[in-house]
């Protein structure tokens, strides 16, 4: 049986090891971006291999009209499974189910899984974010939160069993990692899992005996939505947003966000159908102000060239580095349309993500109050997950239990932790 915690930026598998777990190095370490590159007539690659082959097509492909109907690069899969109003996308004239899509991502582990073990292994505990039914995944009033967790649950056990497993047993994330820590700590503990794309949070009783969960709390709070929080703060803006168009009366209008937003939706943009929005864009550069064409124009070439993960991953560069320093750059250039190097300082940044970091606050206090504890209970919190480096929400967690918060294994927690969250009767079919 494998543990395998899909994430949102990054993928690690356990296995079984005598009374414990070993964490797999499935090719290019124990931590793999879950990232996939999917080019017509090859093998779909995962991870490192994805991002050598996407940076080879840049420049294989690199005089074609429309990058996008040559090769596909995906990113957050996980996302995409959450979003039940995502059914799929169209792939080189074939349609991939978003099952499919990250089916064929997990597969690509599982043979990786299989080799490094020299076995094949058809069952796994996976985990998943405490709640399914955030607003990504409610369509519509109508949909209760539990209609949704059953459908999500339903999608992740048929992407599952796209990649050959026949046996899958699910986990929560922060669940797993307070498991992990079974006779480490003693006292109430409160995970804080903060990914790619959730916040999750767990208390926990851990002692000689144990770990016992006293309550969980997510939402769909994580580094992407850090990531589009500032590009729509400081990147748009060079792809037109703040543009106008013409109307047939001689008035202007305001650009319409949702076009320029385009350069923001780091997890969708590669999943969608974009053939109308570009000829949509094209069409509004000869409505558009002089001073706003180059833009536009830009923000055509950036859909026809697939840059989206270029972009993504300057920002999250940038970000990054704010974690150690009090200033960082975001670059780059889609000559003769668009260059810019943005300067963004660690302040500036705190203010753009501050929203966030409140919400952060609310849903701690609210795995608190669920567990009947008060701050002064907690002997220790255990920050997990890449985004859970942030300065703003690891000083906001110091605020609130001053000399008892302490980094964990960021990246492999939630996986050392689901074999045994599992035999602890802490997994669910």
């Amino acid at each position: 049986m494998y543990g395998i915690d899909f994430g949102t930026s990054n993928t690690v598998v356990t296995v079984r090891d005598g009374t414990g777990s070993r964490l797999l190095d499935l090719g290019s370490g124990e931590v793999v971006p879950s990232l996939m590159y999917f080019e017509r007539d090859r093998r779909a690659t995962i991870g490192d291999e994805a991002i050598a082959d996407y940076t080879e097509a840049r420049s294989r492909f690199g005089g074609k009209a429309n990058l996008y109907n040559s090769y596909r690069f995906f990113q957050a899969l996980k996302l995409a499974l959450k979003d039940t109003s995502f059914k799929g996308t169209t792939i080189f004239g074939s349609f991939w189910p978003a099952e499919s899509l990250a089916g064929l991502f997990l597969r690509e582990v599982k043979r990786r899984a299989d080799e490094a073990v020299g076995a094949e292994r058809r069952s796994a505990v996976v985990g998943r974010p405490v709640s399914l039914s955030g607003k990504a995944g409610l369509v519509s009033g109508d949909v209760s939160p539990g209609d949704v967790e059953d459908a999500v649950v339903a999608r992740y056990r048929a992407a599952c069993a796209y990649a050959g497993f026949e046996d899958v047993r699910f986990v929560p994330e922060p669940v797993a990692a307070a498991a992990g820590m079974a006779g480490e700590l003693s006292g109430t503990v409160l995970v804080f899992d903060f990914g790619g794309g959730t916040l999750d949070v767990a208390v926990a009783e851990s002692g000689a005996g144990g770990v016992r969960i006293l309550s969980s709390a997510g939402r769909d709070l994580g580094g992407y939505l850090l990531n589009e929080d500032v590009s729509r703060a400081r990147i748009t803006r060079h792809f037109g947003s703040e543009g106008k168009i013409r109307t047939m009366k001689g008035n202007y209008l305001d650009m319409p966000r949702w076009i320029t937003d385009q350069v923001a939706s780091f997890y969708a943009l590669p999943l969608s159908d974009l053939a109308a929005t570009r000829r949509l864009i094209k069409e509004l550069i000869y409505d558009a102000r002089p001073v706003d064409k180059p833009r536009l124009r830009g923000l055509a070439e950036f859909l026809d060239r697939n840059l989206t993960f270029e972009l993504f991953d300057a920002i999250d560069a940038a970000k990054i580095a704010l974690s150690d320093g009090d200033a960082s750059e975001i670059a780059f250039a889609l000559p003769p349309h668009v260059s810019f190097v943005e300067r963004l300082t660690r302040a500036e940044f705190d203010g753009v993500i501050g929203r966030r970091v409140d919400e952060a606050r609310a849903l701690v206090l609210e795995a608190l109050e669920r567990a009947g504890r008060l701050p002064a209970d907690v002997s220790a919190v255990i920050r997990v997950g890449g985004s859970s480096r942030v300065p703003a929400f690891a000083a906001m967690l110091e605020s609130l239990f001053p000399g008892r918060v302490r980094e964990g294994a960021v990246f492999t927690s939630i996986a050392s932790g689901l074999l045994a969250a599992h035999d602890a009767g802490l997994s669910a079919a």
